[in-house]
């Protein structure tokens, strides 16, 4: 066990750099004090709890018929072509942080998202694949905060900071839009369905407040920022959180319809119809 904790060490978190402003240590720690990091957390648990509730009770994807693939049940080459591409730029930021000696930062949304659309890609054609996928679109905020107040003060490799662009627009512009565009079990709900918004906002953010952050506390690393404020913050303080309590559910809840929308622009969206 000991050796087992020792290569974890070394692999996963030991090339952290602590003299990197955000990167975490005892400052970034001491942004705030357990009790209220405990507090916040437990206001958005309850927020997101409700959220939850309210949107599981109320979808209907089992009893409602899913659109058919425009491409019947053959892969397209577009499609095949973009699994390869993700694949390889996920693969070149896994070789980065193993390179780095930082492979704790894989648990961070934006590799989540890549993860799920990968497997989204693979996986067999299913009513879970949709559900999936549909709450996967509303959690996309996350992706797009990364673009608007990027990160890449921590990047130094060749290729490290591009490679961060090309996996941000492929997972929240290229990825969807096409898949989407397939339709089948890549459908989109009604537009006057709320009840994925509200799921995925009951999923992600309990994942970002109690994962991510308790674990980031212990490791003393800012994992998605929620150990303390990224320096592009715009609300950087020991009050960033709260004001994330106020806009985050709004981005959520807009966030993945407005997407949809621009996605439509480009390309055929295929809904979820009415029986």
């Amino acid at each position: 066990m000991e050796a087992i904790a020792e290569w974890f060490r070394e692999a996963f978190v030991s090339g952290v750099d602590f003299t990197i402003e955000g990167n975490g240590g005892p400052d970034c720690v001491n942004l705030m004090s357990m009790q209220r990091r405990i507090i916040e957390t437990i206001a958005f648990v309850v927020v997101c709890s409700w959220l939850w509730q309210y949107g599981y009770r109320r979808f209907d994807l089992y009893r409602t018929p899913l659109p058919k693939s425009r491409f019947g049940t053959s892969d397209p080459f577009g499609k095949r072509l973009l699994l390869v591409t993700l694949c390889v730029v996920f693969g070149m930021e896994l070789g980065f942080k193993f390179a780095t000696r930082q492979v704790i930062f894989i648990v961070n949304p934006c590799h989540v998202f890549t993860t799920m659309q990968i497997i989204f890609m693979i996986a067999k054609p299913s009513r879970r694949v949709t559900f999936w996928f549909r709450l996967h679109i509303h959690m996309l905020y996350g992706a797009f905060l990364a673009v608007a107040f990027p990160v890449v003060n921590t990047r130094f490799l060749h290729m490290e900071v591009i490679t961060y662009w090309i996996q941000h627009i492929l997972i929240l512009f290229i990825v969807p839009a096409y898949l989407i565009s397939l339709g089948g079990v890549y459908s989109v709900e009604k537009w006057n369905d709320w009840n994925y918004v509200a799921m995925a906002a009951g999923i992600f953010l309990p994942y970002n407040m109690i994962f991510l952050q308790f674990l980031g506390v212990y490791l003393e690393i800012n994992l998605c920022s929620m150990v303390c404020n990224a320096v592009s913050d715009p609300f950087a303080g020991p009050n960033y959180k709260i004001y994330g309590l106020l806009y985050m559910p709004l981005l959520s809840m807009f966030f993945g319809k407005l997407m949809t929308l621009l996605y439509s622009v480009f390309v055929p969206i295929e809904r979820e119809k009415s029986n």
